[in-house]
């Protein structure tokens, strides 16, 4: 502990230094996470457990991450005479007096609060009033004490809880600046961790006082998380807080805001409080990050609308390239026209034919493309396209190719143009995710398009079959079960029951049918869908079990249904991996970012494929890197992605 007790400046940091994230349990607080949303029980229970119970159930369902209570031992916070008579001082201590008299719980409802927390997966937070309060709720372990405005000042208190080592949640709806900066000096004595909540202490708070930037000045100010505890009518304030900088929110929830208290006027009633939720997470989202990137949509319509610079005659290996030689056309998917002045005075290191792309490669001074596919003695295959069929087969030898149809490969005249042709290698078939102007969906609520869509599904299984002859083994087709709409919809069991009519529509006879896992957020056409079923691993393994079908679990599509609601990766990894059969291997990032290149995203690749060797039979799966692109630049994508996987054990590469 410093014996410095005076601050050298506040603007260093509150604590003299900078802190852009606190741990809270098991969530992070602060620059880049998620909000966390506190719903203030507080005395709203009026001292009933049971009332106490269901608006854990209400914070709960509503998509809180904590619920807080408030611990008082009144003898020591109060004079004894105020506690005898509250009539001898003013009128709002007789009101307050006999409410914090009738609701104050004892140990036996704290364990039944506490432990109805854990059962519901909810964090447990209280704020302590006192001395004795702090060594009552030590059993609780808490993740942090939140402390109120009016103790903020409480130096004695404020040291008895910086005690328990625990991070402090601290209000500052009674502070000025200046206070701020008194009680930074104090807490600098003590390696602390802090949140400072904005608020003002009126309830409820006009708009007018509510002063969101005040946010934005204490972040720049003192250097920590800043979150909100508001108390005005609504919520409004609440979620666009978020935007003002709020990486915290405290709201009191009550289930009636007409109940007498203090505080229900200015909560927030059940329906309010998701309302509130939902609105907090789509800003969150439409705020995104301050790094500016190009989602996939845009990229692909990057490459419908843009161009690239081309060969405009045949150019040969050695030859310098001059300005005469290159033009500018669509589409967007070689070097861009804005290297138009790198690439002339290059030297051609290799042939270009006229009107071909220019790539990267010919303006980079070293060049590390490999051709070269590691000896995996596992069922390794690549993706492509039917064109791609004899490349596949002259330079890599993989054990399967799977080819991503579109709606015109239905109609690709095979035979003719593989006439002669025996694949030494299986044969997977990706359904066409569109067909003309409409996705297709197995699980479309309009009854015209989805039997449009099963025969769509049919011709792919048919094709399939007719093809088989060319291959090796029983071809396998894939197959998103559908539910994808412009708009959520959260009550998904019909469109899990279309899913399953569909099924039983088609005859899957003679192939091997894989269903695969849907992403939660795909990009469709020119935007973001919603993906409403077939998401879950439980929806993926009761249909699979269903229909005694293997799944085609990838990676990212998981990764990002986790990220969106919260569920554990690893553990659905677990459930998936006793029925998976084919894998697309590939990273993800965020809600939406699909098909990153290995190594790219957050998935722990070593161990999310020990997991499926060690839950399912790995030596029976087969995988294949689903990198978005990864055909681009003659299958740099597909190739480095392979190079990245070398050290996983369980895929089993002689190096």
């Amino acid at each position: 502990m410093s014996n410095n007790w005076f601050a050298p400046n506040p603007m260093d940091g509150i604590l003299g230094k900078k802190i852009s994230s606190v741990r809270i349990g098991n969530h992070f607080v602060g620059e880049g996470y998620p909000a966390y949303l506190i719903g203030e029980i507080g005395l709203n229970h009026a001292g009933k457990l049971d009332k106490a119970i269901e608006l854990i159930d209400i914070a709960v369902e509503a998509g809180l991450d904590a619920v807080k209570f408030q611990k008082r031992t009144l003898n020591k916070i109060y004079r004894q005479d105020l506690l005898d008579d509250p009539n001898t001082y003013e009128e709002g201590f007789r009101y307050l007096i006999p409410i914090l008299k009738e609701t104050e719980f004892g140990r036996e409802q704290y364990d039944q609060l506490y432990a109805h927390c854990q059962k519901r997966g909810i964090d447990f937070l209280c704020t302590p009033f006192d001395e004795e309060a702090v060594d009552f709720l030590a059993p609780y372990n808490l993740p942090a004490f939140k402390v109120a405005s009016g103790d903020m000042h409480n130096l004695i208190l404020l040291e008895k809880i910086i005690g328990t080592g625990k991070p402090l949640i601290i209000s500052t709806g009674m502070a000025t600046f200046e206070d701020i900066d008194r009680i930074g000096n104090f807490l600098r004595r003590w390696d602390v961790e802090c949140i400072l909540l904005h608020a003002v202490s009126a309830y409820p708070t006009p708009v007018g006082d509510t002063q969101l930037n005040v946010i934005k000045e204490l972040k720049a100010r003192y250097g920590v998380p800043v979150g909100l505890s508001s108390h005005e009518f609504g919520f409004e304030i609440s979620a666009i807080s978020i935007a003002a900088g709020a990486c915290l929110i405290e709201r009191h929830i009550t289930l009636d805001k007409r109940e007498e208290g203090p505080d229900h006027s200015s909560s927030l009633e059940p329906e309010e409080l998701k309302e509130m939720v939902r609105r907090v997470r789509f800003i969150e989202e439409a705020m995104g990050s301050p790094r500016k990137k190009l989602s996939r949509i845009v990229i692909r319509n990057q490459e419908t609308l843009s161009k690239s610079l081309v060969a405009s005659r045949d150019i040969s290996i050695g030859e310098p390239i001059l300005r005469s030689m290159i033009s500018a056309k669509g589409p967007g998917k070689g070097l861009s026209p804005v290297h138009l002045y790198d690439l002339i005075g290059k030297i051609a290191r290799r042939a270009v034919p006229k009107d071909n792309f220019f790539l990267n490669s010919d303006i980079e001074e070293h060049v590390e493309l490999s051709n070269y596919v590691p000896n995996f003695d596992s069922i390794w295959g690549l993706k492509g396209r039917f064109f791609d069929l004899d490349v596949y087969n002259e330079r890599y030898n993989p054990k399967f190719v799977e080819i991503h149809l579109n709606d015109k490969d239905l109609d690709y005249p095979f035979e003719e143009m593989h006439a002669g042709c025996h694949y030494p290698f299986e044969i997977y078939l990706h359904y066409p995710t569109y067909w003309h102007r409409s996705v297709v969906n197995l699980a479309s609520e309009n009854m015209e398009e989805r039997m449009q869509h099963i025969n769509v599904v049919q011709r792919v299984i048919d094709l399939a079959r007719r093809i088989a002859p060319y291959f090796t083994g029983t071809p396998k087709v894939v197959v998103h079960m559908g539910g994808m709409d412009l708009k959520p919809i959260p009550d998904n069991r019909h469109l899990i029951e279309l899913g399953y009519d569909s099924m039983r529509k088609l005859n899957t006879e003679g192939v091997v049918f894989l269903a695969e896992n849907n992403p939660p957020r795909p990009w469709y056409f020119s935007g973001q869908w919603y993906d409403n079923a077939f998401c879950h691993p439980q929806e993926m393994i009761d249909f699979c079990t269903e229909f005694n079908l293997p799944m085609c679990f990838d990676f990212s599509h998981a990764k990002l249904f986790c990220n969106v609601t919260g569920y554990d990766f690893y553990e659905y990894v677990r459930q998936v991996a006793p029925i998976t059969k084919h894998l697309h291997v590939c990273d993800a990032y965020g809600i939406d970012g699909e098909g990153m290149q290995i190594g790219e995203g957050e998935i722990d690749m070593k161990e999310t494929i020990k997991i499926l060797a060690e839950y399912g039979d790995l030596s029976t799966m087969s995988w294949t890197p689903e990198i978005w692109q990864g055909h681009n630049h003659d299958y740099h994508g597909f190739l480095l992605g392979f190079s990245r996987l070398i050290n996983i054990p369980e895929l089993k590469a002689e190096v």
